[in-house]
């Protein structure tokens, strides 16, 4: 007990002798009521208003729990990442250059970037892959090429790493796309948030990983790409299947599903995207 909360006893001991005194009219089971409510509150409440300070003094550990589940990050655009993971690999899906303005038709989901927001620990080594058949990208961080400016990614390549070794609010985008959509205004952009996560926070607690990543995979042949995935050594965190933008498309049906891969130490970022580029050059998207 704090001296604050002995204090407060103490005056509240004082309290309900006075009480006793004066209001004989008072049965003793009433005293002990009020007595145990009141400990119960300079005891107990203070103790959750303690925790839930610290949680906010270490980053807000009810929003950074890490989630990389499919459908959270379908439906919320975001992933947040454990401080296991060393290196993420974010997706640039197919059509990813038409934007909200344009007819529905020309993409596959309302996202440009897969996730297009994460929280990140610092130092993690953030890799865009390009999934965008026969378009070429470039990834700016910050508005300022000097920072970080990717080069020109055509499809199923990847870019360099960018290695976040300083907190806070990193936003990027691709200069590079579809006109009719620059006209309408729509930017291809995404955000990282890079914090500074206490050791528990682990992606996967139960998993030797260090690599994430989103793909995306027509479903009516999901099984196929998932044994190629594990083939190759990844392992799958989580699936989800979507209703996509387009429709009914050739080859790919109207269906696709968003697909959450990790691997271990033992996969370097170059071994990834050597198997990443094989597994997309089979995509049916064109």
């Amino acid at each position: 007990m704090s001296i604050k909360n002995i204090s407060a006893f103490c005056c509240l001991f004082n309290n309900l002798s006075t009480l006793e005194k004066d209001s004989s009219h008072v049965c003793t089971g009433l005293r002990i009521f009020l007595l145990i409510f009141s400990l119960t509150v300079i005891l107990i409440i203070p103790s959750h208003t303690l925790i839930a300070h610290s949680q906010s003094e270490n980053g807000n550990l009810s929003s950074d729990t890490p989630n990389i589940d499919a459908k959270h990050i379908f439906d919320t655009k975001t992933a947040v990442l454990g401080n296991d993971i060393k290196n993420l690999f974010i997706l640039i899906p197919d059509e990813a250059h038409h934007g909200n303005g344009e007819a529905k038709e020309n993409r596959f989901i309302e996202q440009s970037f897969l996730p297009q927001n994460v929280i990140i620990n610092k130092g993690t080594n953030v890799i865009w892959f390009s999934g965008d058949v026969s378009h070429e990208h470039r990834i700016i961080i910050n508005n300022d090429e000097s920072l970080f400016d990717s080069g020109v990614l055509p499809e199923y390549s990847a870019s360099n790493p960018m290695v976040f070794n300083t907190v806070g609010n990193f936003g990027y985008y691709s200069p590079d796309i579809d006109q009719e959509a620059v006209q309408k205004g729509f930017v291809m952009r995404g955000d990282i948030k890079a914090i500074d996560q206490p050791n528990k926070l682990n992606t996967n607690p139960n998993a030797n990983v260090e690599s994430v990543g989103v793909f995306m995979v027509p479903t009516k042949d999901i099984d196929d790409y998932t044994k190629d995935f594990t083939e190759k050594g990844f392992s799958i965190e989580s699936t989800y299947s979507f209703k996509d933008l387009r429709g009914i498309a050739r080859d790919t049906g109207s269906e696709q599903t968003m697909l959450v891969w990790t691997a271990g130490p033992s996969m370097t970022t170059d071994m990834i995207t050597s198997a990443l580029e094989d597994i997309g050059s089979k995509l049916p998207y064109k």
